[in-house]
C-alpha cells in the first residue's frame, strides 16, 4: 500500500469515525425515549413514535439542503492551502448554511406545531392525539437547535475537528437520559410531567448541546469570530448556492425515507408476525446506517478538498477508497448478521412470546436479504458522497427517484401481493431498488472521475475533463 493511499485512508477514517459515533449517540437518545415512553403507556409510546417519524423526516430533509454547503467548504479549504484565493470560501458557505438552516427550522416548527391537525383525518385515536399535542408542542422547539448544529458539524468535519461534534452530542446524550427520566417520572418529591416532560427534556438536551458546542468552539478558536464576520454579509448569496446544491440531496433523502415509510405501512397490513420481523430487520438496518452515512460525508469532504487544491488524481483515489471501505465494512456487518441470524430474534423478543417461532423464521429470511442490501447501501452512500464532492447532485437525485420509486416500489408490491411473498417480497423489492441505484451511481462516479483526472499523455479530452471539474468546484 502506497503512502498516499495509507494517508488517505487515515484521513477518511479520521472524519468518518467521529461522525459515526455522533450518529450512534443520537440513536441512543431515540432508544432511551422509546423505553421511557413505553413505561408511561401504550398511548405515549405510539404518540412518541409518530412524533419521532415527523421530526426525523423534517430533520433529514432540512439537513440535506444544508449539506449543499459541504462540498463548497471542503473545496474552499483545498484552495486556501494552495494560496490561490483571498476570500474565506468556507466562511462564505457557512453563512449560507446557517441562513438555510434558520429558514427550514422555522418551517419545521410550524409544521410540527400543527401535527395533531395533520394526523386527525387519518383516524388516530383521540388519546394518542392528546399525547402528540403535549409532546410536540415542546419538542418542536428542538429543531432550531438541531439545524443550528448542522452547519457547525459541516465546518468542523472540513477543518478536521469532527471530534468536537462527537464529544458535544455524546455528552448531550449522556445528560439526556437522566433528564428525560426526571422530567417524565419525577424525582426528589417532584411527581414528573409525563409525556410533556419527555418533550421538554428533548428540547433542553438539544439546546444544551447547541449552546455548549457554539461557546466552546468560539472560545477555543475552532469556529473563529472572524468566520461569522466574513459569513453574514454574503449569507443571502451563499444561501442560493447552498440551495442549488442541497435541494437535490434533500429530495433523494426524502425519496428514500418516503419509500421506507410507505413499505412499512404496507407491511403493517400483513399481520403481527410480519410487523415484528420487519421491525427487527429495520432496527438492524438503522444500526448499520450510522457508519454508512459517516463514510458518505467523509467522502464528500475528501473529494472536494483535493479538487479544490488541484489534486484531481488524489480526489479520485479518495472516492475509490471510500467505495471499497464502505462495501467492505457493510460486507463484514452482513456476514455477522448471517452467522447470527437464527439467534437475533431472541435479542428483541422473549422466546416464550406468542408466535415466536414464526417471527424468528421470517426475521431470519429478512436478515439474509438485509445482509446483501447493506453492501449496496454502502456503495450508494459512498458514491453519493463522492459525487457531492463534485457538486453533482441533480443526476444522482434522478437516479435515486427512478431506482426507489419506479423500480424498487413496484417490484416490492408485485412480489409481496402478486406472487404472495409478503414481507420477503417487500424486502426483495427494496434490494432491487438499492442495487440499481448503487450500480448506476458507481458508473457515474467512475465516468466523471476518470474524465476529470489529468493523464500523463495530457490529451485534449483530459483537459476538457479538468475544465469541467474546475467548474464543478468553483466557489459559486
Amino acid at each position: 500500500m502506497s503512502r498516499t493511499t495509507w494517508n488517505e485512508l487515515r484521513s477518511l477514517a479520521g472524519i468518518a469515525a467521529p461522525l459515526a459515533v455522533t450518529q450512534a449517540s443520537q440513536l441512543v437518545m431515540s432508544l432511551a425515549a422509546s423505553v421511557m415512553l413505553g413505561r408511561l403507556s401504550g398511548s405515549a409510546l405510539a404518540a412518541g413514535g409518530l412524533c419521532a417519524i415527523f421530526i426525523q423526516a423534517l430533520t433529514v430533509v432540512s439537513q440535506g439542503v444544508i449539506a449543499g454547503a459541504h462540498p463548497l467548504m471542503a473545496a474552499a479549504k483545498g484552495r486556501s492551502e494552495t494560496g490561490t484565493v483571498e476570500e474565506d470560501g468556507a466562511a462564505y458557505a457557512y453563512g449560507g448554511a446557517v441562513l438555510v438552516g434558520l429558514v427550514f427550522s422555522l418551517l419545521s416548527v410550524a409544521i410540527l406545531l400543527n401535527l395533531p391537525s395533520v394526523l386527525a383525518p387519518f383516524g388516530v385515536a383521540p388519546e394518542i392525539l392528546g399525547d402528540v399535542e403535549q409532546f410536540i408542542s415542546r419538542a418542536a422547539w428542538a429543531l432550531p437547535a438541531i439545524l443550528w448544529i448542522a452547519p457547525i458539524r459541516l465546518y468542523c468535519s472540513v477543518s478536521g475537528k469532527s471530534w468536537l461534534i462527537m464529544v458535544s452530542v455524546g455528552l448531550g446524550a449522556l445528560s439526556y437520559v437522566p433528564l428525560l427520566s426526571y422530567l417524565t417520572f419525577g424525582a426528589f418529591g417532584d411527581p414528573g410531567h409525563g409525556i410533556a416532560g419527555a418533550g421538554l427534556a428533548y428540547v433542553i438536551a438539544w439546546w444544551l448541546i447547541a449552546g455548549g458546542l457554539t461557546a466552546y468552539a468560539i472560545a477555543r478558536g475552532h469556529l473563529p469570530l472572524s468566520t461569522f464576520r466574513s459569513a453574514f454579509p454574503t449569507a443571502a448569496k451563499a444561501a442560493r448556492d447552498v440551495w442549488s446544491i442541497g435541494w437535490p440531496i434533500a429530495l433523494i433523502y426524502a425519496a428514500e425515507l418516503g419509500m421506507t415509510l410507505v413499505l412499512t405501512l404496507i407491511t403493517s397490513g400483513l399481520g403481527t408476525v410480519a410487523i415484528v420481523a420487519n421491525q427487527i430487520a429495520y432496527t438492524l438496518n438503522n444500526i448499520a446506517f450510522n457508519p454508512i452515512v459517516a463514510i458518505g460525508q467523509a467522502t464528500t469532504v475528501r473529494v472536494a478538498y483535493h479538487l479544490g487544491a488541484g489534486r484531481d488524481a488524489v480526489a479520485r483515489l479518495a472516492g475509490n477508497l471510500s467505495l471499497i471501505a464502505a462495501a467492505g465494512l457493510m460486507a463484514l456487518f452482513g456476514a455477522i448478521l448471517l452467522v447470527a441470524s437464527e439467534d437475533i430474534a431472541s435479542v428483541f423478543l422473549a422466546e416464550g412470546a406468542a408466535e415466536f417461532s414464526a417471527i424468528q423464521a421470517l426475521a431470519q429470511k429478512l436478515i439474509m436479504i438485509l445482509a446483501a442490501f447493506l453492501i449496496f447501501d454502502g456503495i450508494q452512500s459512498a458514491a453519493n458522497g463522492a459525487l457531492r464532492g463534485l457538486k453533482d447532485t441533480r443526476v444522482p437525485m434522478i437516479i435515486g427517484l427512478c431506482g426507489y420509486w419506479l423500480l424498487g416500489m413496484p417490484i416490492a408490491i408485485f412480489l409481496a401481493f402478486g406472487l404472495g411473498l409478503g414481507a420477503v417480497g417487500i424486502w426483495f423489492g427494496v434490494l432491487v431498488g438499492i442495487t440499481s441505484v448503487a450500480c448506476t451511481l458507481l458508473l457515474r462516479w467512475r465516468r466523471l472521475a476518470d474524465s476529470a483526472v489529468v493523464s500523463v499523455t495530457g490529451s485534449s479530452n483530459t483537459r476538457r475533463g479538468r475544465s469541467m471539474l474546475r467548474k464543478l468546484t468553483s466557489p459559486t
